[in-house]
């Protein structure tokens, strides 16, 4: 493990914010820290920082908000959120590198971490290999789900609505689109339908954990390729994205 690398921790929990210290300097790692967002932007002017780790829910500057500033200034600077509790702000994939949900291992943290300084930096722009998109209004369940699919060795963009799913569509290359049903503005069926009209060869995975196609009168045939009820587990999904990455492949 490099002994040279710094990490940032911003969390105003002092008692939190020095456990994390203390923990990530027993594991190797030099790591000084911050109470306040804006303490942290100016150590990071002055310290030579290889990574950041941050609270979300924090006073005055929240961890994403933080984020983004972060990013404008040190765009190949990884981040990984830390919280205990997702607020309704939007959380776009892109913005942090990782994330863990309290209370999580610390063998957890040192995978992100070490994933996070090994990987290649993100820009903000769009990856070479086509993507998965995960479409959810729910902050804390598209996080997750993005975060369990890239450790299953996809690469994934999320979009918090169907609006936001279709602009990523026009400008990205993408293999395959997860979205929930119920969403405000531009729902599942809605977007799923609008897929299909625009890119035919993209299947759709609908997740949802009410489904009232029936009562809509709705054939679930024609509006996705594949629907599973919440909770599923992250095996049901790989599969039937392996399944219908299969069903694509052109036959000899």
């Amino acid at each position: 493990m490099p002994t040279d690398v710094k990490i940032l921790v911003v969390d105003d929990d002092q008692y939190l914010l020095d456990l994390l210290i203390e923990t990530l300097k027993t594991i190797g790692y030099d790591a000084i820290g911050a109470l306040r967002a804006q303490e942290a932007l100016t150590l990071l002017e002055t310290n030579d920082i290889q990574l950041v780790i941050t609270d979300i829910k924090m006073p005055e500057m929240d961890g994403i908000e933080f984020t983004r500033q972060v990013k404008n200034n040190h765009p190949d600077l990884p981040v990984i959120f830390i919280t205990g509790v997702l607020g309704s702000s939007v959380l776009k994939n892109g913005e942090a590198e990782g994330f863990l949900a309290k209370p999580f291992r610390i063998g957890r943290m040192e995978e992100l971490i070490e994933g996070a300084l090994a990987g290649t930096p993100h820009s903000g722009g769009t990856d070479d290999k086509d993507q998965v998109l995960v479409v959810d209004d729910d902050d804390t369940f598209r996080l997750m789900l993005i975060e369990s699919l890239k450790l299953s060795g996809y690469a994934v963009v999320g979009a918090c609505d169907g609006g936001e799913a279709v602009s990523v569509l026009e400008s990205s290359l993408i293999s395959a689109v997860i979205t929930d049903v119920k969403m405000p503005g531009m729902d599942g069926i809605s977007l799923s339908r609008y897929i299909k009209n625009n890119w035919p060869k993209i299947p759709v995975i609908m997740i949802t954990g009410y489904l009232s196609l029936e009562d809509d009168q709705i054939n679930p045939a024609d509006v996705a390729d594949g629907f599973l009820m919440k909770p599923f587990k992250i095996e049901s999904i790989t599969e039937l994205l392996e399944n219908l990455k299969k069903e694509r492949i052109p036959r000899a």
